[in-house]
């Protein structure tokens, strides 16, 4: 376990010398630089597992350039990590849309069914993406910056949907704050028991896993 004094020593080795102005990249050429840093920050994590873990070191000699042009693009290890999971969130997310606009308009408990199913087709589909999401061990922040967590974007999708649910006249069982909370746990544990068990892979288990929870979740 990494105590807080390793911590900080390895955030004294990685941070950035005294800021001086520097030339404007050419035009695209700063967004390029910074796909290829979040491109080498994913694929460290993968294979390493947690932010403590990640060098900014081995990020920067991934890319090939040094560690201080990292702190051009990101403030510091905690954003770049957030910058890596953020585009996978948007994928689901953009997903989890989709199929609720395919479902039928007038049905809030359709449309919420929809979304998580999609949930757990994308976790089957893309399991290294799914696994960096979910399993990547993050440092603890203050309470303000953890509302801009990436995850944010499933949890309010999510809570979104259970209140038309509610406007439609189901009763959300149990706290109604947790709701979103609780779902993406059932989701989590029965997508990840669904993968590692050795029994035939059929995603018809996960539609009728989504069916029951459903059916926990929500009455009239």
């Amino acid at each position: 376990m990494v105590t807080e004094s390793e911590r900080d020593l390895d955030a004294c080795a990685d941070a950035p010398p005294e800021r001086t102005a520097r030339a404007r990249n050419p035009r695209g050429q700063g967004e390029r630089l910074r796909e290829e840093i979040l491109r080498a920050a994913g694929g460290l994590l993968e294979e390493v597992g947690s932010e403590d873990a990640l060098s900014l070191r081995a990020v920067a000699r991934e890319v090939g350039i040094a560690t201080p042009s990292i702190y051009r693009h990101f403030s510091d290890k905690t954003e770049l990590v957030w910058a890596v999971l953020e585009e996978h969130y948007e994928r689901l997310a953009a997903l989890m849309a989709e199929a609720d606009a395919s479902a039928p308009a007038g049905d809030p408990l359709e449309r919420l069914r929809s979304q998580l199913r999609a949930y757990c087709r994308f976790a089957v589909a893309n399991p290294a993406k799914y696994r960096l999401m979910c399993e990547t061990w993050q440092t603890p922040v203050d309470e303000e910056r953890l509302h801009g967590h990436p995850a944010g974007l499933l949890l309010r999708g999510l809570s979104r949907a259970l209140t038309r649910c509610e406007e439609a006249g189901w009763r959300v069982r149990g706290t109604r704050a947790e709701a979103p909370h609780l779902l993406w746990c059932a989701l989590h544990g029965r997508v990840t028991l669904w993968q590692v068990m050795p029994r035939r892979k059929d995603t018809a288990r996960l539609d009728r896993f989504v069916d029951e929870l459903l059916g926990l979740l929500l009455e009239r």
